[in-house]
């Protein structure tokens, strides 16, 4: 029996699905072109982010002829004791005046976005460099905290620079800036088992108390601190300053939060904010802040000495030392219709280092990819 229109049924079916096939074919093929793209996009992205640290090493170096005359070397001995005191305070003064220009190459830019537009050297660029320098001196050393040695507190019981009693208003002011619990007692737990000192601070997330309040606040983010005073991991602690003090002529964001301290931190030009002078007239290696502050860190910080909680005084350091800084970078690649931006972003730590030729240099110890 013969079927009329049977025949042409059977090829608009084959037609359609083969049109169904190729379609979807193609949406795959599209897609996977799309996600390949973004792919590689943000390989190029994080080599770029990977390479910015050098830029931060050619800042902060200085070169032997940057340091004529800021001898930082031992002198030779077997001097008489008049040419000795001489030449102690001229060795003093020489290092007086290196740390000097260390300070005022940093503290104008220290805290404070530095943002770089490729496309205005390149229009085939759509790439934003946001460069923030940091000092990890203006941190809190975690293991200048617990003595784990002897399972207390460094300095317990001591009127000046008991840590147990700074510690106990650290925690107490997270908490309050965090709306969380006191931090105090599972560090406390923590750390007398532990055995070894911080390798990174990051560890700190082991403990269930300091991920419920850094987990998503690991890393500085000055959008996220606009929205709201926020505390952020790193930037409160580190496991890297080689010393148990706070340096105040270069405190943290963080920190400054912690001290109810609203630094101005205007974005600016690399090049014009680094250029800026600031009146450094009155620095000293060696300084008694309370007599000192006003003079030299209100005008930075706009606060006087007396509004500095007493358990903070006794851990800022009275000596300007300072070997250790590191830097947050994102990369951002500018929308382009239809998609959306993509970020890529980068911490690292720099340590000095000083050459043969008596250069300074800055190697690079640690990068965490955000």
């Amino acid at each position: 029996m013969k079927k009329p229109g049977y025949i042409l049924f059977m090829t608009f079916s084959i037609l359609a699905l083969c049109t169904a096939l190729v379609s979807a074919f193609l949406t795959k093929g599209m897609m996977h072109k799309q996600v390949t793209s973004i792919i590689l996009e943000q390989e190029v992205m994080n080599q770029l982010a990977l390479s910015i640290p050098a830029l931060a090493q050619s800042f902060l170096s200085f070169s032997a002829d940057d340091l004529k005359g800021l001898d930082k070397s031992d002198k030779p001995s077997g001097k008489d004791q008049g040419e000795s005191v001489k030449q102690d305070s001229n060795e003093k003064e020489d290092t007086t005046n290196f740390h000097k220009k260390l300070l005022e190459k940093i503290l104008p830019v220290v805290n404070i976005p530095q943002i770089f537009m490729l496309k205005e050297l390149d229009n085939t660029i759509p790439y934003s460099i946001n460069l923030t320098f940091f000092c990890e001196s203006g941190k809190i050393n975690i293991n200048g905290l617990y003595d784990q040695v002897h399972k207390k507190f460094y300095n317990e019981g001591s009127p000046d620079n008991d840590q147990k009693v700074f510690a106990t208003w650290l925690f107490e002011k997270i908490a309050e800036l965090t709306e969380q619990k006191s931090l105090l007692q599972p560090f406390i737990e923590h750390v007398k088992q532990r055995k070894l000192p911080f390798n990174d601070v990051t560890e700190l997330l082991s403990i269930k108390e300091f991920a419920q309040v850094f987990q998503h606040n690991i890393f500085y983010d000055k959008v996220v601190d606009e929205k709201k005073n926020k505390l952020f991991l790193t930037d409160v602690f580190t496991a890297t300053s080689e010393d148990d003090t706070i340096q105040p002529w270069l405190l943290s964001p963080s920190v400054c939060a912690l001290l109810g301290i609203e630094k101005e931190q205007k974005t600016q030009e690399f090049e014009n904010k680094a250029n800026k002078k600031i009146d450094l007239s009155g620095f000293k290696i060696t300084s008694s802040w309370q007599t000192d502050w006003d003079a030299l860190l209100k005008p930075v910080y706009g606060i006087t000495y007396d509004k500095i909680p007493l358990p903070v005084t006794g851990v800022l350091s009275k000596e300007f030392k300072v070997n250790v800084f590191s830097i947050g970078v994102t990369i951002t690649r500018e929308s382009i219709e239809g998609e959306n931006n993509i970020k890529t972003r980068i911490f690292a730590i720099l340590k000095e280092k000083k050459l043969p030729d008596d250069s300074i240099t800055y190697d690079i110890i640690k990068v965490y990819l955000v």
